[in-house]
């Protein structure tokens, strides 16, 4: 291989060549319980007496025989693992769904879960008897399972009623509504005969049921339906919704377009899909790198060509602002497959439900096309309690399809918090969101756009922003074409104009390295952004400004290497870290790595909708292990090669030899995100870890997959792993490639492998 510095030395792959089998044991403890078995059953008799009460004050026409409660879990048992499931079962109660619960004490603000049980009044008498056992009839974890308990209950009108402001009176709402099996669509019957009693025309409602899921109703309604409804027992929720179709229109400033449109000699192999407002196919600049695909229903609009049209232009061309003047564009790398799907039929369909429905439609039907850039979606930040049906629809469609769905997260960052938070379906777990960054006016350096929405995301994605690529603001426009006249570049700012970037680099990557896919794209770009504070709820990952070159490009001493694969729920995998030992290193070393995975949501769940994920351990030394005592807190650290007499001697003394070597925590989130259980059962984490050259051999991570609720499914990961070692003499790259011969660089395909000639 070439010594020469200028050389491009391609992105390492294989990784998944290295991985071992391995074992390992597992040790936690329960934290302490709050109360003694006989003090939470007599709390929890007592609730479940003012349960019955409150549930005879229910008429029948708002409740089912199965009617639903809550039970909320004293906040030392967050933790997915403190499930009571034992509870569950004994008692038979079905668990229909949880989320979030949060609560005041001692006037400080708390949160643990709670979680929504379907029951009858058969079951609950049985529970109750349960409870009037002795006590020594009773399995230990029914009794612990009890201790768990804060509170049973039903759910409160306040709890129900999410997202409204003072002001509201009117307006399209999204009803959610528990699952109710094969009494589905009785529910939905007696859901609809109270809406009639209250004045609403429920021949317009938009309903849709997932199967084993919650069903989703979208309703023009007045303030006092909300609070007539709101008791509706197998109601989960009802919020608000609202959509700026375009909301991007932030400028109508124009300026002269000096560019030329390209020759259109060539066409690219690469699609990226983009549902929007339409297209205006015979643009100079898009004609030929364009196709507009069937669309629903309702007539194109002026605003939304226009905003369509520039999103495409984005895909194909980036900013215009990028080029000389009076130069003339290549043709673009990728193509743009077009489908329109606003404005809506319906002016009132605020919840976009025929938008998604095209979406769920088109999507399973085009093969040939990974990737989608979505620059729109409901106004209003997410709600954590709930998961809108548009970003449910996203995350199962990546999940069925295996694509990869890039979305802007949405322009009201200027607003205070928490109105300035992310917005659907910007909260996708099997996706990408995008921020907008610009330029410091005064030090020129990359920062959020002002109006750039920030996180936290949701529970099984809670770093949003995913990354930030250039959206403009009104000192730093970006330039974009302008379907009103192709002579004038339109300058303007927003989100909808990040997102297209970075999903024509995720395409590109597709397309230029077959071997790739959606998760592995995923991965690369998360891996490829820089953040200053390493991750935050501005700016997620960082900002992304590299070319696809840039991202698939190793320095001779910093090298990617891609790993690829999947595994089963419970599995374990060992992943060398190639890390070489013939190198002559003396300073430090900085490992990072990005994980990525799939999976399978529960949207009846907010606090569990991921039903898997992958648990990260990282072990720099393979020669280090740990003695420890269960009678002694204290644990030595010995080396199994050097320290084989100290080791003899205290295994003699009742020690025991770890099964797997000292394992190291990699540098912390931020305090908000720690708190949140280091990104546990998220889809996406990125770790870093700088050490001496002394405190590693042999470094490897091991990855634990978790599944929830016995899921069974096989899932797919992606990591990248990043050593870097700034001062080393040598040439990393090439010494990892020496001493690791199952490792390749990755084939990269250049511009004329994807482009073919248009006759």
């Amino acid at each position: 291989m070439a010594d020469d510095t200028n050389d491009y030395l391609p992105i390492i792959g294989s990784g998944e060549n290295l991985i071992e089998p391995i074992s390992k044991t597992f040790f936690g403890g329960q934290p302490a319980y709050p109360r003694t078995y006989g003090e939470a059953k007599n709390r929890i008799k007592t609730q479940l007496s003012v349960v019955r009460r409150s549930l005879a004050n229910v008429p029948m026409e708002k409740r089912m025989d199965d009617f639903v409660i809550t039970l909320r879990l004293n906040e030392k048992f967050l933790a997915k693992s403190y499930v009571p499931e034992t509870l569950f079962k004994q008692a038979k109660f079905e668990n229909i769904g949880s989320r979030r619960w949060v609560f005041e004490e001692n006037e400080e603000k708390k949160y643990s879960k709670l979680h929504f049980l379907m029951l009858n009044n058969n079951v609950l008498t049985r529970f109750e008897q349960i409870l009037d056992t002795n006590e020594s009839q009773i399995s230990d974890k029914f009794k612990n399972d009890i201790r768990k308990i804060e509170q049973i209950s039903l759910l409160s009108k306040n709890e129900v009623i999410q997202g409204f402001s003072g002001e509201w009176d009117e307006g399209t709402v999204e009803f959610v509504l528990h699952p109710y099996g094969k009494n589905t669509d009785k529910m939905i019957y007696k859901f609809k005969l109270n809406l009639q009693e209250l004045g609403v025309d429920t021949d317009r409602l938009k309903i849709k049921t997932y199967a084993g899921g919650p069903t989703f109703v979208s309703a023009q309604v007045k303030k006092n339906v909300i609070n007539g409804i709101a008791d509706f027992n197998p109601l989960r929720t009802v919020h608000p919704l609202k959509v700026n179709f375009f909301p991007e229109l932030r400028s109508n400033v124009a300026d002269i377009n000096l560019l030329y449109p390209p020759k259109a000699e060539r066409v690219s192999q690469i699609k990226v899909g983009i549902f929007d407002g339409g297209i205006d196919e015979s643009h100079p600049f898009l004609k030929g790198f364009t196709h507009q695909n069937k669309s629903i229903s309702s007539f194109a609009i002026k605003d939304g060509i226009k905003h369509g049209t520039a999103v495409a232009g984005v895909a194909l061309y980036g900013d215009l602002n990028q080029y000389e003047a009076k130069s003339r564009l290549i043709d673009p790398i990728v193509y743009v497959e077009s489908f329109r799907v606003l404005p809506v039929s319906d002016p009132t369909d605020f919840d976009l439900y025929e938008a998604i429905d095209f979406i769920e439609e088109v999507v399973p039907e085009r093969h040939d096309i990974d990737v989608y850039n979505l620059s729109f979606g409901p106004v209003g930040p997410i709600l954590d309690d709930e998961i809108t049906r548009f970003t449910f629809s996203l995350d199962t469609l990546a999940w069925n399809d295996r694509k990869l769905f890039v979305v802007a997260v949405g322009n009201d960052g200027e607003r205070p918090a928490p109105l300035n938070r992310i917005q659907a379906p910007s909260d996708i777990v099997n996706g990408l969101s995008v921020g907008a960054y610009t330029f410091n006016q005064t030090s020129s350096k990359l920062e959020r756009a002002s109006y750039s929405c920030v996180g936290d995301g949701r529970e099984g994605c809670k770093v949003k922003p995913d990354l930030c690529a250039f959206g403009g603001d009104q000192h730093f426009p970006i330039h974009l074409l302008n379907a009103s006249d192709s002579n004038f570049k339109w300058l303007a700012a927003g989100t909808s104009f990040a997102a297209p970037i970075v999903a024509a680099k995720a395409a590109e990557l597709l397309g230029r390295c077959p071997r790739f896919n959606p998760l592995v794209a995923r991965a690369l770009l998360i891996n490829s952004a820089i953040n200053p504070n390493k991750v935050d709820k501005e700016i997620g990952y960082g900002f992304l400004n590299q070319s696809v070159d840039d991202i698939l490009r190793c320095d001779r001493n910093r090298v990617n290497i891609i790993y690829s694969n999947s595994m089963n729920p419970k599995g374990l995998a060992k992943l060398p870290i190639p890390l070489p030992l013939n190198a002559n290193i003396t300073t430090t070393i900085k490992i990072s790595w990005t994980i990525a995975i799939l999976s399978k949501t529960n949207n009846s769940h907010t606090e569990d909708y991921t039903e898997s994920a992958i648990e990260d351990t990282f072990y720099p030394h393979d020669r280090k292990y740990k003695l420890s005592n269960t009678g002694i807190n204290k644990s030595i650290e010995v080396n199994i090669d050097t320290d084989s007499t100290t080791i003899e001697e205290y295994i003699q003394k009742g020690y025991k030899l770890s099964t797997l070597p000292v394992s190291k925590t990699p540098e912390k989130y931020q305090t908000e995100l720690a708190r949140r259980e280091e990104l546990k059962w998220d889809t996406v984490v990125k770790r870093w870890k700088s050490m001496r050259p002394i405190s590693l051999h042999n470094p490897f991570l091991v990855l634990h997959a978790l599944g929830r609720d016995g899921s069974n499914d096989r899932m797919d990961y992606a990591v990248v792993v990043t050593i870097d070692v700034p001062k080393y003499t040598g040439n990393l790259y090439e010494d990892i490639l020496n001493e690791y011969r199952v490792l390749e660089p990755v084939k990269i395909k250049n511009r004329n492998d994807v482009m073919i000639s248009i006759s």
